[in-house]
């Protein structure tokens, strides 16, 4: 997992994600999981765009994410049948993932933990 990390943290670091927080406490920035989440990573920027990365090498460019101000909800055109319900906390995401495993065509749920990370030019 640490060599997955590390290859995507090339990856966003190359497409300039960045990690300030933004206006009205979005938490735009960098996000990798603590626990053995299928969604390793993701990078959230401003105008609701969202990258995601996860355990199986997939990754997802094209995600959208809302904040309301306590919950982050993350969407994925590609992968429609996800869904992704976050709130922060002590600067941790705690999020309820449901994600569709599509070699067993099943749907899973997983709590996750997300900190915060830094991208780095390795």
């Amino acid at each position: 997992m640490r060599s997955f990390v590390k290859t995507l943290v090339v990856i966003l670091a190359a497409c300039g994600a960045p990690t300030a927080n933004a206006a009205e406490g979005a938490p735009l920035g960098a996000w990798r999981a603590t626990n053995d989440c299928f969604l390793a990573a993701f990078i959230l920027t401003e105008g609701g765009h969202a990258q995601a990365a996860y355990l199986s090498g997939e990754q997802e460019n094209k995600a959208a994410w809302t904040w309301d101000g306590s919950t982050l909800k993350i969407t994925s055109p590609t992968f429609d049948l996800d869904s992704f319900t976050g709130r922060l906390t002590n600067d941790r995401v705690e999020a309820d993932y449901v994600w569709h495993d599509l070699d067993k065509d099943m749907l899973n749920r997983q709590a996750c933990v997300f900190e915060r990370f830094m991208p780095l030019l390795l």
